[in-house]
């Protein structure tokens, strides 16, 4: 009960300012994709569209309602994370002196590396059949996502999901220019990686300095096939488990507008779920 009524008494005062900053957050990433892909490079894109099929008003309005559940959640973790920094249980820091401005850069890269690790297996393990439908079905009913689909996530998802930050910081120290740079890097690029655009430029899975980042067809294939590709920023765990797309690259140059020599055969990775069953508006 003393921890209950110390988090309750912490969420009172924290709340407020806390809920703030995530829903600005989720507003300005989700927001700024879809004007700039959707409605302002609408016509230039047109092209690079990832699938025909342009989802519907309703499917938006439940991603919205879905992320603003998640934006709560996010909300009491956050409460929680600031009082255990405060507490000493995590390793954050405010003053850029005690580790310089190099550690600051090459912690929030650290932390992107960690955060796609931990993504990827706990991601994979939601796919599970016995934990899928507690964890994960909301997030996959988006069969054709949309940039609001970056917080469209069960409650369980969503703090799954939050925690890699104080996973990360009771090991490393991050300091708060890091964390937020990060969080907000974060949604602009989940934001965009659910947009249905491909706005990766051509030659870009070609290219050995640039083929391990992941394009935003490789997730967007994962929404489609319910299963496979499940890295976040870098495509090394997939391709080191065999759980990449067979047909990754030649779904990539589609995309974009070029020419594949030869079709890869399809990995036959086997789906979690039917995805009309997820789908329905």
């Amino acid at each position: 009960m003393e921890f209950f009524d110390w988090f309750f008494a912490a969420v009172v005062e924290r709340a407020p300012h806390s809920l703030q900053i995530e829903t600005v957050r989720y507003l300005t990433g989700t927001i700024l994709v879809f004007l700039l892909v959707w409605v302002i490079f609408e016509r230039p894109l047109k092209n690079r569209k990832i699938r025909k099929a342009t989802p519907r008003a309703k499917q938006i309005r439940r991603e919205v309602s879905f992320s603003a559940l998640s934006v709560f959640i996010f909300m009491l973790m956050g409460v929680f994370v600031y009082e255990g920094a405060a507490g000493g249980w995590f390793r954050f820091y405010s003053d850029v002196g005690d580790y310089g401005w190099s550690y600051l850069a090459f912690s929030i890269v650290a932390l992107a590396v960690f955060h796609d690790a931990y993504f990827y297996w706990t991601h994979r393990l939601m796919h599970h059949p016995k934990l899928f439908r507690f964890f994960h079905a909301t997030h996959h009913r988006s069969h054709n996502p949309t940039p609001f689909t970056a917080y469209s996530f069960d409650p369980s998802e969503a703090a799954v999901n939050y925690m890699f930050i104080p996973v990360f910081a009771i090991f490393v120290p991050l300091h708060d220019i890091a964390t937020i740079t990060y969080m907000w890097l974060m949604i602009v690029r989940n934001a965009a990686g659910h947009s249905g655009y491909e706005l990766m430029p051509k030659g870009w899975t070609r290219n050995p300095l640039l083929d391990f980042f992941t394009t935003i067809t490789h997730h967007d294939m994962h929404h489609e096939k319910m299963t496979g590709n499940y890295s976040l920023y870098f495509t090394w765990w997939d391709r080191l488990m065999g759980t990449e797309h067979a047909t990754y690259l030649e779904r990539f140059d589609k995309a974009v507008g070029a020419t594949l020599a030869t079709a890869e055969p399809s990995n036959g990775i086997p789906p979690v779920a039917s995805p009309a069953s997820l789908s329905r508006q």
